[in-house]
């Protein structure tokens, strides 16, 4: 249904047990800790799954033996016991008129609710697999390969779907390359990780050379068993993004595709992943033996449990490198120069790129403004609102002009939510903030700033300062409401934890579908 291979493992005999689950964004940075440790990364990667403060995990260093299930505090991913990460690199449009770059946005795949960007990620069982160790880590592709090779695993492990709408069916072609057609439904990228280990190391020097692809095998093939060196069967890993290019399908000249990966890749042969695994390893091989629900609903699996969408999408970090990464860029962010091959890409630097990360202590959501105390991050469910001095949309929002809205107005209190969204007020409830919430959606009018997100409001306050409760933990359950905007067909309606609207669009019904999780079908 929703891939060549999702089709494949469900027709197959001898794949017993399917995982498929959404993960929110946790942050957009360039950050790699496998390839570049210790250092601001070479290009801009979507990075989803576990975190913690301070930066114990996913940061910038993450050491072998890092146990991301001991140090993670949250996840962005819907699994509740699992706090691994993934991250592949980014997707920019390139204007055919002037070369400028502005970041396309990623939306939900079909059948798992609306969190926030992200990725959905897949764990399949192919015959008797071993699953992935503690410490575990591997990747997946080639950030270098600008043609197409047939003898090379990283080349057969990657397909580009061509979406002819935004719909479960999922259907359109797919080409090992970026299509060069415009898409009507947008791009769905597809990478599988290798499925076969040495059964001693879990990691190499480069990350490769611990595991390797089945013979043969191809994204939608599982090939013919685990060469000699690496014996042990891996779960299948492999990741699905959702790339809404649907807003520059009339942005084409000439008949060349504009769009590029964040390392300067607009072939799309270099397309890329990495994971580190943060299962509890007994729950993971459990979920291997037990999870047979045809569709890979988690709900069905007797082993997992799963957190709430706005769990997910609170579990986000504000990004540690200085750089604007939204909006109109004259230059991919990095040293990354477009460069279309055949030839392998070679790395660039010197170019001026920041390459200092900020201290975890001094990023936030929020920004320092001259007169103002950034307060913090609110609940305000979909109906509700905390500010009760009236609202401005659109416009252009940025946080500066709601800031001066509410001040001209006579408010000591101004909020932004949901990117384009301000409101002013008098007064304000400070118990309803807390630092495990995340006020993570760009502007509409400034991509270098953060206005609120959907049921968050990011809260500055003009006059005397306050004082903020501190938070008590990192799931806060509210009681939902019984209105709100209407939610679109298949996503969250309701479940423990869920503060948003119940109410589904016309045609659909919230139907619960396990204790966490109702959707609008």
């Amino acid at each position: 249904m929703w891939s060549a291979l999702l089709a494949l493992a469900l027709a197959a005999t001898n794949a017993h047990a399917l995982l498929r689950f959404p993960c929110a964004q946790l942050t957009v940075v360039r950050s790699d800790p496998l390839i570049n440790p210790g250092t601001v990364g070479a290009h801009l990667h979507q990075v989803v799954g576990g975190v913690s403060t301070p930066g114990d995990s996913f940061d910038f260093s993450m050491p072998n033996g890092l146990d991301l299930q001991a140090a993670s505090q949250c996840s962005s991913c819907s699994v509740l016991e699992n706090k691994s990460n993934y991250w592949t690199p980014t997707l920019y449009y390139q204007s055919p008129t002037n070369g400028t770059f502005t970041r396309v946005a990623q939306y939900s795949g079909p059948l798992t609710g609306n969190p926030n960007a992200g990725m959905v990620v897949y764990y399949t069982q192919i015959g008797n697999v071993t699953s992935f160790p503690k410490g575990f880590r591997m990747v997946a592709g080639d950030p270098f390969l600008r043609s197409y090779d047939a003898s090379i695993d990283d080349s057969r492990s990657i397909l580009f779907r061509c979406l002819q709408a935004k719909d479960a069916s999922g259907n359109g072609p797919d080409t090992h390359n970026l299509p060069t057609t415009a898409c009507p439904g947008g791009i769905r990228s597809q990478i599988n990780f290798p499925t076969c280990w040495d059964g001693k190391n879990v990691d190499s020097a480069n990350h490769r050379d611990h595991v390797a692809y089945a013979i043969n095998a191809s994204f939608g093939n599982f090939g013919n068993g685990c060469p000699s060196t690496h014996p042990v069967t891996l779960p299948l890993l492999y990741l699905e993004t959702y790339w809404d290019t649907t807003p520059f399908n009339s942005g084409w000249a000439n008949g060349k595709q504009p769009f590029v990966w964040s390392m300067g890749d607009p072939t799309g042969y270099g397309y890329h992943a990495d994971y580190m695994m943060g299962w509890p390893e007994d729950t993971l091989r459990q979920a291997m033996a037990q999870c047979t629900d045809y569709g890979g609903q988690i709900f069905s699996c007797p082993v997992l449990h799963t957190r709430s969408e706005q769990d997910m999408n609170d579990c986000a970090v504000p990004p540690r490198v200085d750089e604007v990464v939204d909006g109109w860029l004259t230059e991919l962010p990095g040293c990354n120069p477009v460069q279309p091959g055949p030839a392998r890409a070679t790395p660039v630097s010197g170019c001026g790129a920041p390459t200092t990360t900020e201290p975890v202590t001094k990023v936030s959501f929020l920004k320092a403004i001259d007169g103002w105390q950034a307060v913090g991050c609110a609940a305000e469910p979909a109906g509700t609102s905390l500010l009760t001095g009236g609202t401005t949309t659109g416009g252009g929002m940025t946080i500066e002009k709601c800031l001066n809205t509410c001040a001209t107005k006579g408010f000591k209190f101004a909020g932004l939510k949901n990117k384009n969204v301000c409101s002013c007020g008098s007064s304000f409830d400070t118990s309803k903030v807390s630092s495990n919430y995340a006020c993570n959606l760009v502007c509409e009018g400034d991509p270098s700033e953060f206005c609120g997100a959907a049921n968050r409001l990011a809260v500055y306050n003009g006059g005397t300062p306050v004082s903020v409760p501190p938070s008590q933990s990192s799931t806060v359950s509210s009681p939902a409401p019984t209105g709100g905007q209407p939610i679109a067909k298949y996503g969250q309606c309701g479940g423990q934890g869920w503060t948003g609207s119940t109410t589904c669009a016309a045609g659909t019904t919230c139907q619960k579908l396990n204790d966490y999780y109702s959707q609008c079908l």
